[in-house]
């Protein structure tokens, strides 16, 4: 499969995006700075800290433990969708969904620093973000995944004619893992985001590590 260029034409990068995202899900909260630490020994990652249902000081208090261990490592704590969270936390970036907050809005909340990004579903949304100040972009789900399992899976090959279509940095999510991880980078992800496939491994360090490796291959 040709190798989609990185940056594509009349995007300025803000940001330096993720090339490796971990995203939480609830039921890994409660042991969830004992796995970003064990994670963490095998490499550094940026980390999408989402839970639907948890207070805001909740995510508040959460951030203020992980924050620290992610910046020892090299990596940066993101914050779903809480854009004025993001801000009280001192967090490193704000992830958006599809719907909801514009990206104008939030970045100019945000200033120009903090990374933003947003989960994407077809190029002109994805686009329309870039264009307003965001600096990376989900597109999902490239593999079938338990989070989602209703959702039709995209495979390579429409990842990457979609990809193509996107003029800035695309990260692949949904059933990411180490054996696939070099063949979505190959259809032109930017950078891979995944969830169960590191926190639900027998061994996150190595695991992470295998990912890290994959990744810098590609």
């Amino acid at each position: 499969m040709r190798r989609v260029p990185l940056f594509l034409s009349g995007y300025m990068p803000t940001n330096p995006p993720p090339r490796l995202l971990l995203i939480t899900e609830s039921p890994l909260l409660p042991n969830l700075e004992t796995l970003v630490t064990q994670a963490l020994g095998g490499a550094p990652f940026d980390l999408l800290l989402r839970d639907y249902q948890a207070t805001d000081d909740r995510i508040i208090a959460l951030a203020q433990t992980l924050k620290p261990l992610l910046h020892a490592a090299g990596g940066r704590l993101l914050i779903h969708n809480r854009l004025e969270i993001a801000v009280s936390a001192g967090a490193d970036g704000l992830h958006l969904p599809e719907s909801g907050v514009t990206t104008r809005e939030a970045r100019t909340r945000l200033g120009p620093l903090p990374l933003l990004g947003r989960s994407c579903h077809e190029p002109e949304s994805a686009r329309k973000h870039l264009l307003h100040g965001g600096d990376y972009v989900t597109l999902s789900p490239v593999f079938a995944t338990l989070s989602h399992p209703d959702a039709f899976p995209l495979g390579t090959e429409r990842f990457a004619a979609l990809r193509r279509r996107i003029p800035g940095p695309v990260l692949a999510l949904g059933g990411i893992g180490v054996g696939n991880v070099q063949e979505v980078m190959a259809a032109g992800a930017t950078g891979v985001a995944l969830i169960r496939g590191i926190f639900q491994a027998p061994n996150p360090a190595q695991t992470t590590q295998e990912l890290f490796r994959a990744l810098q291959t590609t």
